[in-house]
């Protein structure tokens, strides 16, 4: 089965040349063949951000339904809001990531790492308030030799001091979902900051803000670096 047999590619239109595509004349529903979601998740794996625009006869329960069809469904502490909504999809293991961390800078929860996020236009300004994407893949393609042969082998140090709980428009629900996550000390891991795409092979850079350094190498050796 290919895209072309579920979507056609005259209404797959790319919105820029690195990622992006608006996938037009398709109402959105759980009750589309699996075909359909199997061809989304290929879109995702080709465009890295796929946009579906009026789809207002979706509520929020439908929405739900919807993204059900995609995977497993986890709250993103980043975003709650009073209603308890949820985003995301399928999750891979730890060590593996998905090609944009649009919202979270490196976090690993719990839950695994979430391979899909989903953004909600509900209101979108006239001008102003962009959100900007960027695909890992193209980073890494785009370093010079040299600077990919040392990426190839640098681990970084990631650091953060939060309380996943503590967002101040929590609901009870959201708070006890991520129940024990984080106390507010500071966690620290370390990974490779070029991982491969487990379904697509692609080698893609990882990084952030909250780099603290290179294993290896000391704060300002490593900043240089960055």
């Amino acid at each position: 089965m290919t895209v072309d047999n579920v979507i056609s590619r005259a209404n797959i239109v790319k919105q820029a040349d690195r990622l992006g595509a608006e996938i037009k004349s398709l109402a959105l529903s759980d009750d589309l063949l699996d075909e359909a979601f199997i061809a989304f998740n290929r879109l995702v794996l080709e465009h890295k951000v796929i946009f579906f625009r009026d789809q207002k006869h979706l509520d929020d329960a439908q929405q739900q339904r919807f993204l059900l069809r995609l995977g497993a469904l986890l709250p993103n502490p980043t975003m709650v809001h009073a209603r308890g909504g949820l985003t995301a999809g399928k999750t891979l293991p730890a060590r593996a990531g998905s090609d944009i961390d649009q919202m979270e800078d490196e976090v690993v929860f719990r839950a695994g790492r979430p391979t899909i996020s989903v953004l909600w236009g509900q209101g979108i300004p006239p001008f102003g308030a962009d959100i900007a994407w960027s695909s890992k893949a193209a980073a890494y393609l785009d370093l010079p030799n040299p600077l990919r042969m040392l990426a190839d082998n640098l681990w970084a140090v990631s650091g953060a001091a939060f309380d996943l709980t503590a967002a101040g428009q929590a609901t009870e629900a959201n708070k006890s979902a991520w129940d024990g996550a984080s106390t507010g000390t500071i966690h620290e891991t370390t990974y490779p900051i070029v991982r491969v795409h487990p379904e697509t092979g692609e080698r893609m850079l990882s990084l952030g803000r909250s780099v603290q350094n290179f294993v290896g190498l000391q704060r300002y050796p490593s900043q240089e670096a960055l």
